[in-house]
């Protein structure tokens, strides 16, 4: 039976065995490939938008100053 359901390779069994970001459907592979683009952003581990975020602590000094500067400019009270 795993045979059978790992043959669909639009399946989110087939695509976790892969270590997907995400499952696309069926329409959204068909783009990709018409479009002739090699790169599949489901396989995108370094842009993947469900990552966690970066740690403050791994930051540069002018990466913290700028982003205190954007959460004082856009009025965020966080601790992100």
């Amino acid at each position: 039976m795993t045979r059978e359901i790992l043959k669909d390779h639009t399946s989110h069994s087939w695509m976790a065995l892969q270590n997907a970001v995400y499952a696309p459907d069926g329409a959204e592979q068909a783009v990709w490939t018409l479009s002739g683009q090699r790169k599949r952003p489901w396989f995108d581990h370094e842009h993947d938008p469900l990552r966690p975020p970066t740690p403050t602590h791994n930051l540069t000094r002018r990466q913290r100053e700028d982003r205190e500067r954007l959460k004082a400019c856009f009025h965020i009270n966080d601790d992100l």
